[in-house]
């Protein structure tokens, strides 16, 4: 299951990769032109999601308390911690999609055609779990994706796609 949103989710992983090689840890709560949200929270959110995502498929989250900071509905005015550092950032976010992408890809139909519960996406097309992986490993990582891309723009870097 999942073949294409896992394919899409590896290319934007790889980019994700690329952007962050260009944003350096003290441009981490610097909140990006036009959409206001400082990576840290962009990558923090993304994490907590994809852990998030998880546990519609049987695992559990790895950074329980991001889910206030981070998750959905979080405040993107995020304090400096020790805990949140770039390489951390960023390693979580490589752990949380590969195990979501595994674990999406063992799902049965029994899983992903329960509805999902999300309060968020009532009244939604969304309603299956199977739905919102699909959303959250493609147009949801895409999304906070260009965001990064955004920020990284910002320190007059050139596109890089």
């Amino acid at each position: 299951m999942f073949e294409n949103e896992i394919a899409i989710n590896q290319l934007q992983l790889k980019q994700f990769e690329t952007i962050m090689a260009d944003l350096p840890a003290e441009t981490l709560f610097m909140p990006g032109q036009g959409h206001g949200h400082p990576p840290v929270w962009i990558l923090g959110h993304l994490a907590i999601v994809g852990e998030m995502g998880q546990t519609f498929l049987g695992g559990s989250l790895t950074h329980p308390f991001w889910v206030q900071a981070f998750g959905p509905g979080s405040s993107d005015e995020v304090q400096p911690d020790d805990g949140l550092k770039r390489e951390a950032l960023i390693a979580a976010n490589l752990t949380a999609y590969e195990t979501l992408r595994t674990m999406a890809s063992k799902a049965t139909p029994e899983v992903t055609e329960k509805p999902h519960g999300i309060e968020l996406f009532d009244g939604s097309p969304i309603q299956t779990v199977g739905q919102a992986i699909s959303l959250l490993l493609t147009n949801h990582f895409g999304f906070h994706l260009a965001q990064l891309s955004s920020c990284r723009r910002d320190l007059g870097l050139p596109a890089i796609f």
